[in-house]
């Protein structure tokens, strides 16, 4: 039972939303408890000044209805002896910044003790309780209440109107300056916290970065750490992956680029031997150097043998350069495979018979259908059949079966063959590969022949690999139906 786990992939981008998010909320808690650390301090050191909004407002009330009360009775003609009395409340209550206007019914100012603007609107602020409103004085901001009370006398109604700043919080008396430096304080422990949060992220960044510029020094061998499972991660994965297929491609580019030198110094020697001797053989002819007519002819007859040796090994080359190429395309037909193999073996038979070898099939009844490359495919079958030709120990016999096995049809060919040693099997299909090491009689074989067998099958999505037992090398074809 095989379990599949799917890793969810955490965006870094959220990563940074949530951890800016978290700093918000880290330095908001942080403020807010030196905030109350400090006004717990204050409050006792002034307790006047941090007495709560409701308190300060009640006991106000008290005290404006205290002195209405007291001054109902004052002649308010006396103006010095009302400023009098009213100096003394002042005076009495002075933590509440006491002051005091008189006014007439129609709101003429007669009397004016408050801080507050000597052009105030009384109208604007006038309130059968108390009215609360900030004001500001010497650009400072002010929590003031004014209450208004009627007064009678003998001159009519007056109106006094007593004014206080009851609650003088520390916000209150610095106004915007204070809030402005309190919020760059809250900013200030917000961006450190989102600093120390993502500096990890960052220095893994940094680490990318160092490590893509190993990379592109050529040192494709090193590997950046993968850490986590969000985007970082994912690039550091695909980095690696870039690298390991950039090295792969410079090690296929150098042994491509072997294997051409190698094809290229194989070939040289192939053709300069035969093309050596039909140079020798026709100087021979052209200075007239023969016995007779008979040995002139056979001069010829050997450099024709020889150029055709050539063109013979610049056909397999040809045709292995044009199968390891990229741009060969396979002219694919439906065809019985049986009555293809029996066509073969009767196209073999004579000559097999010249060599004493007998040909053996065990060709399967039911008939087998392969789509294929006709030309290429009878070629690879060809190459295997002059294989065993060449190599069997004569006389012998030839064995050519074909069998189904599964969805695969299974071809065979094998044959007696002493002179193989079975650590060189797997090397039968190497290009210009020949078992016996010999290079000095190249008109025997080219090399090419089993490599480009290979390359055909292969190309046909099929296998083909060689098994030796008992001086029996078999060459085995397995192809998809």
């Amino acid at each position: 039972m095989v379990i599949k786990l799917k890793v969810k992939i955490v965006g870094i981008q959220t990563k940074f939303v949530v951890s800016f998010i978290f700093s918000l909320i880290a330095s908001f808690f942080i403020y807010m408890a030196s905030y109350s650390t400090y006004i717990n301090f204050a409050s006792q050191k002034h307790p006047y000044k941090f007495q709560s909004y409701n308190y300060s407002i009640s006991r106000l009330l008290a005290v404006s209805y205290d002195i209405s009360l007291n001054t109902s009775s004052i002649n308010f003609n006396n103006k010095s002896k009302y400023k009098s009395v009213l100096s003394k409340y002042e005076t009495k209550y002075s933590k509440y910044n006491l002051g005091f206007i008189v006014t007439n019914s129609k709101n003429n100012m007669l009397y004016n003790s408050s801080k507050l603007s000597k052009n105030l609107n009384l109208e604007k602020l006038y309130s059968d309780s108390l009215k609360y409103f900030i004001s500001t004085r010497n650009s400072t901001r002010y929590h003031d209440y004014i209450y208004k009370t009627p007064i009678k006398t003998g001159n009519g109604i007056l109106i006094l109107w007593i004014t206080a700043s009851p609650v003088n919080l520390p916000h209150d008396s610095m106004g915007s300056i204070y809030e402005f430096k309190n919020f760059m304080i809250m900013l200030s422990i917000c961006m450190l916290i989102f600093f120390i949060i993502t500096r990890r992220r960052m220095k893994y960044i940094n680490e990318i970065c160092c490590g893509i510029k190993t990379i592109a020094n050529e040192n494709l061998n090193f590997k950046i750490r993968q850490k986590g499972h969000d985007e970082l991660s994912e690039i550091c994965k695909n980095i690696n992956l870039m690298a390991d297929k950039i090295k792969g491609k410079i090690e296929n580019e150098r042994k491509l680029e072997a294997s051409k030198n190698a094809l290229i110094t194989n070939v040289a020697h192939d053709i300069r031997s035969p093309l050596t001797s039909i140079i020798g053989f026709l100087q021979i002819v052209e200075n007239g150097e023969y016995e007779s007519r008979e040995e002139m002819q056979r001069f010829i007859n050997i450099s024709l043998k020889k150029a055709e040796t050539m063109k013979k090994l610049t056909d397999n080359l040809f045709m292995f350069t044009k199968l390891n190429g990229s741009d060969l395309k396979l002219h694919l037909s439906t065809v019985c495979l049986n009555e293809l193999i029996y066509q073969l073996i009767d196209e073999f038979s004579i000559t097999f018979e010249n060599s004493k070898l007998n040909i053996v099939d065990n060709i399967c009844a039911e008939n087998i259908m392969v789509t294929i490359d006709i030309n290429l495919f009878v070629r690879a079958l060809n190459n295997l059949m002059y294989n065993a030709l060449k190599y069997s120990t004569k006389p012998s016999d030839v064995n050519v079966s074909l069998t189904q096995c599964g969805k695969n049809a299974v071809i065979r060919i094998s044959n007696k063959c002493e002179n193989l040693n079975i650590e060189n099997v797997s090397m039968l299909f190497e290009k210009f590969y020949r078992a016996d090491k010999s290079r000095t009689n190249p008109d025997e074989s080219s090399g090419l022949g089993l490599s480009i067998t290979k390359s055909i099958i292969e190309r046909h999505s099929g296998k083909i690999w060689a098994n030796y037992e008992n001086n029996t090398i078999t060459f085995i074809i397995s192809m998809p139906d």
